[in-house]
């Protein structure tokens, strides 16, 4: 009676490994449109002179997420280091985000704001796995939350749209 009982434990145990595995497989089509929530908590150092003069060096955390869930790049996390500068009263933000799945496939966000500070575009610099050779056309709505430690820089959940081709 024992061995019966762990081998009916071991079998469950087993299914529902092999039912989660599978349902981590990242399953999209090979291009199309995308939108998603990327929802960030940035840590950074910065440096002034007046109201004109003003340069940050961050770390972003974030998480990624769509409406409804299972879209394209839906559950993936990333980490991004960038600066963002005003100089002579014009802002400028660049970056590099490193984006992964729930496979284990990454890809690089290569990011740039636009002039007004409110958001910015993106392509994908380079990948692995799945995003080996993918192109990205995107663009960023920044959203700003208010903080709630004092070494974060900024946090909120920005919303992203665009277009993929997977090669």
């Amino acid at each position: 009676m024992k061995k019966a009982i762990i081998i009916v434990v071991c079998s469950v145990v087993g299914m529902l490994v092999s039912a989660t595995a599978i349902a981590s497989k990242v399953n999209m089509p090979r291009e199309g449109n995308y939108e998603f929530d990327f929802c960030t908590v940035a840590q950074g150092k910065s440096m002034s002179v007046g109201e004109k003069y003003f340069v940050s060096g961050y770390h972003i955390v974030a998480n990624v997420k769509t409406d409804p869930p299972g879209k394209p790049f839906d559950r993936s996390s990333a980490r991004c280091y960038g600066t963002y500068m005003i100089l002579n009263g014009k802002s400028q933000d660049l970056g590099i985000c490193e984006v992964v799945d729930q496979d284990g496939d990454k890809w690089w966000m290569e990011y740039h704001g636009n002039v007004e500070g409110n958001g910015g575009t993106y392509t994908a610099a380079t990948g692995s796995g799945k995003y080996e050779g993918m192109s990205i056309k995107g663009e960023y709505h920044l959203e700003g939350w208010p903080t709630t430690a004092p070494d974060a820089a900024f946090q909120g959940c920005n919303h992203n749209k665009g277009t993929y081709k997977l090669k």
